[in-house]
């Protein structure tokens, strides 16, 4: 239940109104546009049902239809949609009759007629046969439209039948919530009839509601049954012996129900009788009702029309809409995977070209033979860096120690930047590393900092070791005496008499799969969603030939 204020749609809730077998009911009123300030009664579907999977396609399919349908004998819609997980339907609001207490018992607290059971328990006197004729009428002409617009009630009850006198001081009845028993009845597609059993569809006051309208349902129904026009059929005559037997009870007038009484047991197929063929063929034998044309209402129209043929359009409604969600979910698989694969391969593309340029991220290049190796993070003008520290910055031994630092492309070189910490601060202060370590407490000049200039080759994918940089020297690679290949100060090759000769150190990526994940994705993604297009087309064509 929702708190007054609540806002639902483009209205605010003023009052809760009950929950029954279609929903919760509340008394709004309208906060916005053209609407502002009128009050309205709105159906919330309940959320167990507005959740489960495909609802709302259904939802708004199922609504445009009820909201075709308007004239006498019909409670109309007048607005609908979806606010968060709230699926909701509006209708005028009807303040009902007001009644003196002098209809009432004693003590009994003045009371509006807004619906059937109303007029029934605080105006019984006003119920007459010929009353009864005019209710009847105007539900006909209700239900007839409805029917003839594939769209049936499933769960008339006295409250569902609305009461208003016309200019002529007449009651006319007004049928209301047309299609929300069926709307309640949504199971998601592709479940197994054990699954379709499983799903509960009421509350325990929405149990109650539907117990209540069993009296006026053909016997052996099952809650989750979907009704067909026999159960409103039935239910006209059920709520005339409901009317007469109340009307009997309670008025003090005595009217004759005989001819009433005998249409009742025909329309329930009583005494050996089938009910009636059609709303039309009801109408027509209701008592001193007359020619019904004059309501817009022919029995020839429906026998013109089969039963047979009003069956099928209706089974094609159903396999419309079951089409429909089935192209929906097809379409949204397609654009899913299709924009998937089309990222995917866009990756590629931009790695590929990425790599073009750069070493591969994360990545170990190594030189063969040594502990040494890079590692470079992402990046397209900077970004971090992995290495390994030379001897000649430990302190403790011949280094060989990862080193994080970063770098960043300098004169078409990549220039990475690391640093050690000076263990001889440590001995000389008697403080440890993370005691200097802090807002101002180490510069750097505590610290040993070096460059390293690397040359990307692509056609080789190998980074070369161009010069090592820092306080004190530039080193260069060379060659000494005995033939290896190390890191010289670059004096001492331009005063080494030639003993030293400049050289090469490459750094060659380590053997790895080249199986790019990127690329096989967007096939894969792709081809899925090629396979859902022609799903879709074969639906398409398939919709067509059945049209």
């Amino acid at each position: 239940m929702l708190s007054p204020g609540t806002r639902i749609g483009p209205t605010r809730i003023l009052d809760w109104l009950g929950e029954g077998s279609c929903g919760q009911s509340y008394h709004t009123i309208g906060s916005e546009g053209q609407i502002k300030d009128s009050e309205f009664y709105i159906k919330l579907i309940t959320r167990e049902v507005s959740e489960r999977k495909g609802f709302q396609d259904y939802f708004m399919q199922e609504v445009q239809a009820i909201e075709q349908l308007e004239g006498k004998g019909i409670w109309p819609v007048q607005g609908f949609g979806v606010t968060k997980w709230k699926h909701w339907i509006r209708y005028p609001w009807i303040d009902g009759l007001e009644c003196s207490t002098n209809y009432l018992n004693e003590g009994t607290a003045d009371r509006r007629v807004r619906n059937l059971q109303d007029l029934c328990q605080l105006l019984p006197d006003e119920v007459t046969p010929q009353q009864m004729l005019s209710l009847m009428v105007s539900f006909h002409r209700g239900i007839h439209k409805a029917h003839l617009a594939g769209v049936c009630h499933g769960n008339l009850k006295p409250t569902n039948i609305l009461v208003q006198k016309n200019a002529g001081g007449e009651w006319e009845s007004a049928v209301s919530e047309l299609g929300l028993y069926r709307l309640n009845l949504f199971t998601p597609l592709g479940l197994s009839e054990e699954e379709r059993d499983d799903i509960s569809i009421r509350n325990l006051d929405g149990r109650d509601s539907f117990i209540e309208g069993e009296k006026f349902r053909p016997k052996g129904i099952e809650c989750n049954q979907v009704p067909d026009e026999s159960w409103d059929l039935f239910a006209m005559g059920k709520l005339v012996s409901w009317l007469i037997d109340q009307v009997n009870e309670n008025s003090k007038l005595i009217s004759s129900w005989d001819d009433w009484q005998k249409w009742s047991f025909r329309a329930v197929g009583k005494d050996g009788g089938q009910g009636f063929e059609s709303c039309a063929h009801s109408m027509e034998a209701l008592p001193n009702v007359g020619d019904i044309s004059r309501f817009g209402v022919k029995v020839l129209e429906v026998r013109g029309f089969s039963t047979q043929e009003i069956d099928d359009l209706k089974l094609k409604r159903e396999r419309k809409f079951k089409l429909d969600e089935q192209i929906g979910s097809l379409k949204t698989k397609r654009g899913i995977t299709g924009l998937a694969g089309g990222l995917s391969f866009a990756f590629f593309l931009l790695y590929s070209a990425y790599l073009f340029f750069a070493p591969t991220p994360w990545t170990e290049y190594s030189l063969k033979g040594a502990l040494d190796s890079y590692q470079l993070g992402v990046g397209l003008w900077s970004g971090q860096a992995w290495g390994i520290v030379p001897g000649i910055y430990d302190e403790d031994g011949d280094g060989g120690q990862d080193v994080v630092g970063e770098w960043k492309r300098e004169n078409g070189l990549l220039k990475l930047k690391f640093k050690r910490f000076k263990k001889s601060l440590e001995e000389k202060s008697g403080k440890k590393l993370w005691q200097f370590i802090g807002k101002g407490g180490t510069s750097e000049n505590d610290y040993f900092i070096w460059y390293d200039y690397l040359e990307y080759n692509n056609d080789s994918d190998s980074l070369r070791l161009i010069k090592r940089e820092d306080n004190n020297h530039v080193y260069i690679p060379a060659v000494g005496k005995d033939g290896m290949t190390r890191l010289y100060p670059e004096e001492r090759i331009k005063f080494g008499g030639g003993k030293i000769k400049k050289s090469k150190i490459v750094f060659d990526k380590d053997s790895q799969s080249e199986i790019s994940w990127s690329l096989f994705f967007a096939i894969g993604f792709s081809l899925a969603s090629l396979l859902y297009n022609r799903e879709l087309k074969r639906l398409a064509e398939s919709n067509n030939l059945n049209n």
